[in-house]
């Protein structure tokens, strides 16, 4: 799927989303998708939180961020390409996941790709857990495309 469909699919959800109440934490239907937004005290940071409905609902699925020995013997962090999100400055990131349904964007610098894998100058260490799909609708969480 390409960045453009993504986006009119996230804005789709995110709109059935906030149209069933997802978007207010205060909602007393606990089968209902919920969404928290909240900055992160003394960072730049943003954290996405999603209930288990509006994670089912979307989507999310996380992997690990791979460590691997380079061409050179160096060591090398790598990532799935398509986790890597672009705002609209054109600067990459990609959503870590600390806890359970918890969703926070971190900015990358990109060494270079090779095929579906970025491999990373700078972002989240080996081992960190990183969203793999559903991140275009987490952007769209942080950032309030759904129209809240």
């Amino acid at each position: 799927m390409g960045r453009a469909s993504a986006w009119i699919v996230a804005a789709l959800i995110l709109t059935a989303v906030a149209a069933s109440g997802c978007g207010s934490s205060s909602s007393e239907d606990k089968g209902a998708p919920q969404v928290k937004v909240t900055r992160i005290a003394g960072t730049g940071f943003i954290r996405v939180a999603l209930s288990p409905v509006a994670t089912a609902r979307i989507g999310v699925r996380t992997g690990r961020v791979a460590a691997r020995t380079g061409p050179t013997g160096a060591k090398e962090v790598e990532v799935p390409y398509d986790s890597i999100l672009y705002d609209a400055n054109g600067v990459p990131s990609v959503f870590t996941s600390p806890d359970p349904r918890v969703y926070i964007r971190h900015p990358v610098q990109i060494d270079h790709i090779s095929g579906a894998v970025a491999i990373l100058k700078k972002g989240p260490a080996a081992g960190e857990a990183i969203v793999t799909e559903g991140g275009d609708e987490l952007y769209g969480a942080e950032t309030g495309v759904e129209g809240e």
